[in-house]
C-alpha cells in the first residue's frame, strides 16, 4: 500500500528541486535563507496555528516582516536559516488536524522510508539532567511551552509547530531499570513536516531544553 503522504513530501521535495535548478535539495543547504523563501513563509501569516506577526520554534522567534529571529531564551538576536527548511515545508502542509494519538518516530505513516533521521541517543542526553536535577530540567522545558500531561513519572507536551506535537516522557530508574527518556510524535505530525524535519525535532528540543537550563 503506496504512503501517500510521504510520496506528497517527496513532490515538494523535488518541485524545489526544480525551482532551484539543482538534483537534491537537502536539509544542509546553504541555500536555505530567508531571501529564497520569505514568500512562501509569509504565507503562513495567520494561518495553521500561527499569528500575523511572527512564528515561533522552541523559543526562536521569526519576524514574518523581516526574517530577523530572535532567541528568546538568551534575549539576543539568533540566526534564521536553521528556521526556515520547517517553516518552508510547513506552509506547505496538508492540515488534517491534531489526532491526540501519540507514536514511536517509526510508526509514522511513511517513516519506513526515513528511520534514519531519528536518533533516541539525541533526547537520551537529557537522562543526565533529569537524575541530577529534575526541577531544573521541567522548568526549562516549560520555559519552552512545555505543558505537563499525565504520563510516566512525568511528561511534557510540546508545541514544536502549532500543528507539530510532541511528548516528553520521563521515568525515574528503579531496581530493575535505569532512567529513561521518550520522545512520542502525534500521529498527525506527518501532515504538517516531512519525515526528514520530523526526525530532526530530537536534536533539536534537546539542545534547546539543555540552552534552557
Amino acid at each position: 500500500m503506496p504512503d501517500e503522504i510521504y510520496d506528497y513530501w517527496m513532490v515538494v521535495a523535488k518541485d524545489l528541486a526544480v525551482r532551484f535548478n539543482i538534483d537534491q535539495f537537502d536539509t544542509s543547504s546553504a541555500m536555505w535563507s530567508w531571501d529564497n523563501f520569505s514568500e512562501d513563509i509569509q504565507s503562513l501569516r495567520s494561518r495553521l496555528g500561527l499569528g500575523d506577526m511572527n512564528a515561533e520554534i522552541l523559543g526562536l522567534r521569526l519576524d514574518f516582516e523581516t526574517g530577523e529571529v530572535y532567541d528568546v531564551l538568551v534575549d539576543k538576536p539568533s540566526h534564521s536559516s536553521r528556521l526556515i527548511p520547517y517553516l518552508f515545508y510547513y506552509s506547505k502542509a496538508k492540515d488534517e488536524g491534531i489526532s491526540g494519538e501519540w507514536v514511536k518516530f517509526n510508526t509514522l505513516r511513511g517513516s519506513w522510508a526515513c528511520r534514519y533521521s531519528f536518533d533516541e541517543e539525541d533526547v537520551g542526553k537529557l537522562i543526565t539532567v533529569f537524575n541530577e536535577n529534575q526541577d531544573a530540567m521541567f522548568a526549562a522545558i516549560e520555559k519552552l511551552g512545555g505543558k505537563r500531561v499525565d504520563f510516566g513519572n512525568a511528561a511534557f507536551e510540546v508545541s514544536f509547530l502549532p500543528y507539530v506535537k510532541v511528548l516528553l516522557i520521563f521515568e525515574e530508574a528503579d531496581e530493575e531499570f535505569p532512567a529513561d527518556v521518550r520522545l512520542l510524535y502525534d500521529s498527525n505530525s506527518v501532515f504538517y513536516l516531512p519525515h526528514e524535519l520530523l526526525g530532526t525535532i530530537s536534536w533539536f528540543l534537546a539542545e534547546r531544553v539543555m540552552k534552557a537550563i
